[in-house]
């Protein structure tokens, strides 16, 4: 679970998909839910529960400031970079999901 970054429960995150991911995918299936997010679902995790990794705390995106100053180098310099980079798999895909902190989500009510 620890190489999907899942390490709570109720947690989400992003990961690009290839063989060695979908095995693990399905040696966890039981525990997790898991699918394709589409732009409008991304955006709006992103803006209502993002947070960043800033020397290894948990920062609100807040400000574009953030994001410029620790993925700058990429070209990423604002939120809409962040979504966009995210949503099609980029080349710094890698980078920008290291940089989101896990999602906090809530349960699932019944």
């Amino acid at each position: 679970m620890r190489l999907l970054r899942l390490q709570q429960i109720h947690n989400g995150t992003f990961i690009k998909i290839n063989r060695a991911t979908l095995n693990m995918l399905k040696l966890v299936e039981p525990y997790i839910a898991y699918g394709y997010p589409n732009l409008k679902s991304v955006r709006e995790l992103i803006y209502k529960r993002g947070y960043g990794k800033v020397r290894k705390q948990r920062i609100a995106l807040t400000d574009n400031q953030i994001i410029e100053d620790v993925l700058g180098r990429f070209d990423i310099i604002c939120i809409e970079d962040l979504i966009h980079e995210i949503v099609t798999c980029g080349p710094h895909f890698k980078e920008a999901n290291n940089f989101s902190w896990p999602f906090k989500l809530n349960s699932l009510a019944r």
